[in-house]
């Protein structure tokens, strides 16, 4: 089911639900599933609440009108006419998008390029067929005239624009944030891929100027899985392409072979357009190839990991990134874990709110060893989940901030445990508790605790369905 677009709220109503902890600058937050084929997060720096609901629509308004003219999954979308015409007069947007694509191509000496439709449909083919059609494909005569937008496509050409389209739709949602009065800044997230501007969290008072954004590892499926480095942004844009990134497996345009030397690479680039692009390119192109191309392009900078674990980086991406730095020794057995699965349950209410979840760890006294996750960027679930806040999270704001996230539909989640204490030092073997705590805006309000004993025999602890809290199962024993 695809999102409805719009806020469907008046812009006070979406501010009491997002408003921030301080009554001048602060940061609003909104988060939707099913946008682009994957999730959006927007995060919003303003003055008032109606400016950042304002932009918040701005840019949700702006990512739907795009996706209606460059959307390669919808069959009423400019693109797919382009793509069953020999020749269009395109909108201004499609236009900019194919004329970009054409320059990526020859920036990246045709590791980029969004003609190669024909190639992904014929990955049944030989290699030696592929490497044919790779080639008429590259040869083949596109001509774009500017002064009437047309666009004459040859019949090797089918346009695959996904590789960069994101990327431009970030730009352009920004820019529509942007021009709302009171707006100091804004971060667009589509799927991971993303671009800020402007002023980071915490205003200019705090001499936040840039925005401070953590780097998973793509593979690790965990809703909680730790940052391998922090990257910093100022009006700069970032995307990691590659088969562990987007499941999918990467083709060179350049071959028309199947490429899988690359589990996935990241691109630090001035526009979300040229960072989605370059992204693509690197995870095709051989590392070393890839880092000289990054290091000759302006304010451009790479990391690839290998899927033999190697990693590689360019000239500038260390200005970029600070590493997560590893914990090491402690009293648990080499490469065991704490895995939890846990369950947003479904509740059949005439109007359904996500709920807002904690999950924490303590010592058999009840002593906070360590916040593992909350649902709900919004102030209300401090009140709301209000065991965990009254005990232990208005003790630490900063805390609690670092593991916020937004709030989840109903579904099947994972986090997991790595045995370190909210100071990142490693917890011995011995008794603990699993913490959960969920409560629903006009819903109920559920908390379980399960026991741990954590020992070199491993554990399996269950619980059931309760309330607001679905099925849970921890798991102690090696980390897959």
């Amino acid at each position: 089911m695809r999102i409805r677009y719009g806020l469907g709220l008046t812009g006070s109503a979406i501010a009491a639900l997002m408003q921030p902890a301080q009554a001048e600058t602060g940061t609003w937050r909104f988060h939707a599933d099913h946008v682009l084929g994957t999730s959006l997060d927007l995060a919003v720096v303003a003055k008032k609440p109606l400016a950042a609901a304002l932009a918040i629509d701005a840019a949700r308004a702006e990512i739907a009108r795009l996706d209606k003219i460059l959307s390669a999954w919808r069959s009423d979308s400019e693109l797919m006419a382009l793509n069953a015409s020999d020749w269009l007069a395109v909108s201004r947007e499609l236009f900019a998008v194919i004329a970009l694509c054409e320059k990526m191509r020859e920036t990246t000496g045709g590791a980029y390029s969004a003609r190669i439709g024909r190639l992904l449909e014929a990955c049944q083919d030989s290699a030696h067929d592929r490497a044919r059609l790779a080639v008429k494909i590259e040869t083949a005569s596109l001509r774009l005239d500017a002064g009437t937008r047309t666009i004459t496509r040859p019949k090797d050409v089918v346009f695959a624009v996904d590789g960069l389209a994101k990327g431009f739709i970030i730009d352009r949602a920004i820019a529509a944030a942007r021009c709302v009065p009171g707006v100091d800044g804004v971060m667009v997230d589509i799927g991971g891929d993303l671009a800020c501007w402007g002023a980071a969290p915490g205003g200019p008072n705090n001499n936040n100027k840039a925005w401070r954004i953590g780097l998973v590892d793509p593979a690790n499926p965990a809703d909680n899985a730790p940052a391998l480095s922090h990257i910093v942004l100022s009006n700069q844009a970032v995307a990691t392409s590659g088969p562990s990134a987007r499941g999918e497996l990467a083709v060179s345009p350049l071959t028309g072979a199947r490429v899988n030397h690359v589990a996935y690479a990241t691109a630090v680039a001035d526009s979300a357009a040229q960072a989605d692009a370059l992204a693509t390119a690197f995870s095709v192109l051989p590392p070393s190839e890839a880092l000289a191309l990054a290091d000759r392009l302006d304010n451009v900078a790479a990391r690839i990991v290998t899927r033999d674990g190697k990693t590689f980086t360019s000239s500038r991406w260390q200005c970029a990134a600070t590493p997560v730095l590893a914990q090491t020794g402690g009293a648990w057995p080499a490469g065991f874990g704490v895995n939890i699965e846990y369950e947003v349950p479904k509740v059949n209410a005439g109007t359904y709110h996500n709920p807002y979840v904690a999950i924490w760890i303590t010592d058999e006294n009840r002593t906070l060893i360590r916040t593992l996750l909350v649902l709900g960027k919004e102030t209300r679930w401090k009140e709301e989940n209000y065991i965990y806040w009254r005990r232990f999270g208005r003790n630490d704001a900063k805390l609690v901030d670092s593991v916020s996230r937004p709030t989840r539909p109903p579904g099947q989640y994972n986090i997991k445990w790595d045995g370190l204490d909210d100071a990142g030092k490693k917890v011995p073997q011995g008794k603990y508790v699993l913490n959960i705590e969920a409560s629903r805006e006009k819903g109920g309000h559920t908390v379980q605790r399960l026991e741990l004993m954590l020992n070199a025999d491993g554990a399996v602890v269950e619980a059931k369905p309760d309330g607001e809290v679905g099925k849970v199962r921890a798991t102690y024993g090696r980390s897959q």
